[in-house]
């Protein structure tokens, strides 16, 4: 004899699955199928209900910009997660000055870290609620830059990847008369709560790399792990992940080059939910604009398990993804700099009011970022 549940007790079962759970129960039966849906955007599904909906409970968003101005100054606008609205009446300005222009390479609990690539490497903690600030101690060749918690320790922590010059290594050839040293990749990490000095981490293997400088579109963080993503010369791409705990580093493949597109469009890496998320840029011409693809990776380490969420046709004038909000509505820098979101459902695209000053603000210099303000100093941790 057969048993058949209620399409509403289903519904609430399944409504409680991780999204890696629902994509292997479509085949159960097709009501279930139907009910769970496909990774598309035809319909609000449950599947892509299970991704795209947000259920952290962030404050704020933060959106930095930088100023066309010698030297840059580097400005921080907050707004309210839930509406949009202003939340403060003028901008925060970072407290360092750059010739460049900074990169917040990571926002966790409140703090934020500030990477000043162009300049050698220069690496801040802000805590913008309380305008404490921490330098690090500086080095040459700094390539990669994440920032983390450490819940079993109760203390953040800096990751860092650069170049060292092997003096016990030289290239047999000599350049000026000089002889030349081989560069070899390190991974060092800073302990803020214990100061003093970097500290270099033992890796098995090869020290994983962007092979690129730090920009706003290469680096995530999600609960108590960094990823970043690594395009050494162009046909090994992975998400390199470290775990800021246990101070150890995992890769994971891409989806192959044949269902992800050409190797000349962008990567650019989110988090939906916890879990890795990468959009692909693609240049469709001059008058048509960019298009996007969503991709989420379900099970890191797991190849098979990347899965193409959605595709965002040509939207003229629309330049550069900055993250998703509340219920899937993706964050856009337009072609004039400034802030909109586009709403899959919809199809439409509304531009978000910051404050007045896009039209001095370098292009490609915006950054949005959830964030929650805390009172926790840099060096205590969490209380």
């Amino acid at each position: 004899m057969s048993t058949y549940l209620p399409e509403d007790l289903v519904l609430k079962i399944l409504s409680r699955l991780p999204p890696k759970s629902l994509l292997r129960f479509r085949s159960v039966c097709k009501s279930w199928l139907s009910l769970i849906g496909t990774p598309n955007y035809v319909s609000k599904n449950l599947l892509n209900h299970s991704i795209l909906t947000t259920t952290a409970a962030h404050q704020l968003l933060l959106v930095k910009r930088t100023a066309a101005s010698i030297p840059r100054t580097d400005t921080c606008s907050f707004l309210s997660y839930q509406t949009l609205s202003s939340a403060s009446q003028t901008p925060r300005i970072l407290p360092i000055q750059s010739l460049h222009g900074l990169t917040i390479v990571g926002s966790c609990n409140g703090l934020l870290c500030l990477f000043d690539y162009l300049a050698g490497g220069e690496i801040f903690v802000w805590n913008p609620a309380t305008s404490e600030l921490n330098a690090l101690p500086g080095a040459s060749r700094v390539e990669t830059v994440s920032f983390g918690f450490d819940h079993k320790r109760n203390e953040f922590k800096v990751v860092r990847i650069r170049y060292v010059m092997n003096r016990e290594m030289p290239i047999p050839r000599l350049i000026w008369g000089l002889p030349a040293f081989r560069l070899d990749l390190v991974a060092e990490v800073y302990r803020l709560r214990s100061g003093g000095s970097w500290r270099k981490l033992a890796v098995d293997g090869e020290v994983p790399d962007s092979n690129t400088p730090n920009s706003r579109s290469r680096w995530a963080y999600a609960n108590g792990v960094c990823f970043w993503w690594t395009s050494l010369h162009m046909e090994h791409e992975k998400i390199i992940a470290f775990d800021v705990s246990k101070e150890v580093f995992r890769t994971t493949p891409l989806p192959d080059a044949s269902v992800l597109g050409r190797r000349s469009d962008v990567r650019s890496l989110t988090v939906l939910n916890e879990s890795v998320a990468m959009l692909v840029v693609r240049n469709e011409s001059k008058w048509e604009g960019k298009s996007f693809d969503l991709w989420v990776l379900l099970e890191f380490g797991v190849k098979e398990s990347w899965t193409q969420l959605l595709r965002i046709e040509a939207l003229p004038g629309l330049e550069w993804p900055l993250g998703f909000w509340k219920n899937g509505e993706l964050f856009m820098e337009n072609r004039e700099g400034q802030l909109v979101y586009y709403d899959p459902f919809t199809k439409t695209v509304t531009k978000v009011e910051v404050d007045e000053n896009y039209i001095n603000s370098v292009k490609e210099s915006l950054q949005v970022l959830p964030y929650t303000p805390t009172s926790h100093s840099i060096h205590g941790g969490r209380g």
